[in-house]
């Protein structure tokens, strides 16, 4: 990437964070609070239901509902990256793929914040991880980004077609939030419906996490290495169906 690229790129990401929290009291700040308040709301409600059955619970859930949101921001916010930047694409000349990178790097920047909430949390259970264990925790990090990206090339174009997709997706990921085990294990689960849950790519890459961030336990390698590979292929050709579409679409704006 040329140095002019990078700072393009640089740029997006502080204008988008400025303007998104520009007129808000609380600020940035509510990057933190978003995630905590949906954490608050499901710990009060499922705590009864499942508290002594998941050990550390209040960690599962948050650990679960921080990465749900940094996906789901990555997925939304590519989503709209090419309709909130059609006034800039139609007048200045830059590589377009810049737009939707740039937005998806958004929840990046959200995610390194709820960091500090989840080391405080692991501070207060009292529970220090080892380094692999918190590699295996990056690692899954970058297995939802790379997934959420090739998302987001896809979706973005296909948005500017198809403008009641942003309605779609928002039904689609309130249900894949409550198909992925955020609040509840999946050991919980029986039947036809555990075939459905284990087909999320989403729960291997959660149980994978967390089990080795909370529990120092490695499980679902197999299935999760899996998952990274398709998301790498996934992603290469998201991003060729990108470019190629990419070309034409000024005349959908």
């Amino acid at each position: 990437m040329k140095r002019t690229d990078k700072d393009l790129l640089l740029e997006f990401v502080k204008t988008d964070f400025t303007l998104r929290y520009n007129n808000s009291i609380l600020g940035f700040l509510w990057v933190v609070i978003k995630p905590l308040l949906i954490f608050t709301v499901m710990y009060i409600v499922f705590s009864l239901l499942l508290g002594n059955t998941v050990k550390f619970y209040a960690l599962y859930l948050l650990l679960g509902t921080i990465m749900y949101t940094f996906f789901q921001e990555i997925t939304i916010n590519g989503l709209n990256s090419l309709l909130q930047k059609k006034d800039m694409m139609l007048k200045v000349n830059f590589k377009r793929y810049l737009a939707v990178v740039g937005s998806s790097l958004i929840a990046v920047v959200n995610f390194t914040f709820n960091l500090v909430v989840i080391i405080i949390f692991f501070a207060f259970n009292h529970i220090l991880p080892s380094p692999l264990d918190i590699l295996i925790f990056l690692f899954g990090i970058v297995i939802l980004y790379i997934l959420g990206l090739a998302i987001s090339f896809s979706i973005s174009i296909l948005h500017v077609l198809f403008r009641d997709l942003q309605h779609i997706w928002d039904i689609f990921m309130l249900v894949l939030f409550y198909l992925t085990p955020i609040v509840y294990p999946l050991s919980l689960i029986k039947g036809k419906t555990l075939y459905l849950i284990d087909a999320n790519p989403l729960t291997h890459i959660f149980n994978f996490t967390r089990e080795a961030l909370i529990y120092n336990k490695i499980e679902s390698v197999y299935s999760t290495l899996i998952i990274f590979i398709i998301s790498v292929v996934f992603l290469y050709f998201s991003y060729r169906f990108f470019s190629k579409k990419i070309m034409k679409i000024a005349e959908d704006f």
